[in-house]
């Protein structure tokens, strides 16, 4: 099994921050935080390739004039399709892999938890325009039923009907339950996970957020502004949230702030997000910020602040995690972690194509270093100590 860790940039804890002032936003990580010769995922033969998009931003141009260049349409000039092959030439892109335009060799299933989260939809894209070089597209689709006997369940039904039709192979995102059963029905086909837990490493091969990194630079964030009473929501539902929780723990005891860290029972959505943040509002020891598995959880604490009217940031700061457009949006302005979604789903279907292609060396294990978008919910430092200890009373 080969790890490697995927950096962009070097501030506090490996990642980059990007601060946007007052009520600024910038969801979108620019081309230029990223150096494609150092930042390419593992080949097949151990090397490191880069991806479509590390073609394209490298000069510049988009990941379809960059595509249409490498498969010699007409329309591309000579000189800037000659800039493009020598390009991917240079970053190891996988040409043996390239497609004809009107060839396609078939279909790749995406595997999903929930369509709610936006965070999918931005991986799901990357995903798309790195297949679109091997003539091959995506499906999405939702694995997540609810049977009597178990809260939750993975609809293998679905997985083993995408296998008679002949997908190609799976992309999963996130952390599906009953693992077993799910390799099972996908039936030996090549089975790549993004955004997955470390348990499932050494499984198949995976592409995952350095969660570590990305929790120590919430943390390093919230203590610089002088909050210590920070809190957590998070650690339930799949076991990357537990390792997103344990990251939170860890880096608050860097801190010197272990004692001080409380981790409020949620899982990834808004509902519990909200009951989450009305337990830690409610309680003795209120804390002045509070860190989310993801921003849709976020967003529930947000709701659960301006219900027991607390001010954001003023009087508690809150970050989410992914970047999604609910960080981003006009109302929220949620500082949150960018997890590099585009590297993510391109390092994933690259190594799908790989598998699929007949590549048969040891699982690999990449770890993506993100970055931190600071917004207007975490731009405030903790409230007077007069107010500290405000505890609401609910009837």
């Amino acid at each position: 099994m080969r790890v490697t860790h995927l950096r962009r940039g070097c501030v506090g804890c490996g990642a980059r921050m990007r601060f946007n002032g007052g009520m600024s936003s910038d969801a979108t990580p620019s081309a230029e935080s990223s150096d494609p010769a150092v930042d390419a995922g593992p080949s097949a033969d151990g090397q490191d390739r880069g991806t479509l998009r590390d073609v394209a931003n490298s000069l510049g141009i988009s990941s379809a004039v960059a595509l249409r260049a490498l498969r010699g349409s007409g329309e591309i000039k000579p000189l800037m399709a000659s800039r493009v092959q020598e390009a991917a030439e240079r970053l190891r892109f996988p040409l043996e892999e390239l497609s004809e335009e009107t060839e396609h060799r078939g279909v790749v299933a995406v595997l999903v938890n929930t369509m709610r989260n936006t965070w999918i939809s931005d991986l799901v894209r990357s995903i798309r325009i790195e297949l679109a070089a091997t003539g091959r597209t995506a499906v999405v689709v939702p694995t997540r039923r609810r049977l009597p006997e178990y809260p939750v369940a993975a609809d293998t039904d679905a997985i083993e009907d995408l296998v008679r039709l002949g997908v190609d192979g799976f992309l999963m995102i996130s952390d599906l339950a009953d693992m077993d059963r799910v390799l099972e029905s996908a039936s030996g086909r090549p089975f790549v996970g993004i955004g997955c837990s470390q348990s499932f490493t050494g499984r198949f091969d995976t592409v995952r957020i350095d969660d570590v990194a990305g929790q120590g630079l919430l943390v390093d964030h919230l203590v610089s502004l002088g909050h210590r009473e920070i809190a957590h929501v998070g650690g339930v539902g799949a076991a990357v949230a537990r390792e997103r929780a344990d990251a939170f723990r860890a880096a608050m005891e860097r801190h010197g702030l272990g004692e001080h860290a409380r981790v409020e029972p949620g899982d990834f959505t808004e509902q519990v997000g909200q009951t989450a943040g009305s337990m830690l509002l409610r309680g003795s020891k209120v804390p002045t910020a509070v860190t989310c598995a993801n921003d849709v959880t976020a967003v529930g604490v947000l709701s659960a602040a301006r219900d027991a009217g607390f001010s954001v940031p003023e009087q508690l700061a809150v970050a989410g995690y992914g970047n999604t457009s609910l960080a981003s949006s006009g109302v929220s302005q949620l500082t949150s972690v960018d997890p590099n979604s585009e590297r993510l789903g391109a390092l994933a279907a690259q190594f799908l194509v790989e598998r699929v292609s007949g590549h048969e060396g040891a699982t690999r294990d990449v770890a993506v270093a993100p970055s931190i978008v600071v917004r207007r919910s975490t731009s405030a430092g903790p409230r007077p100590e007069s107010t500290q200890r405000k505890r609401i009373s609910v009837d």
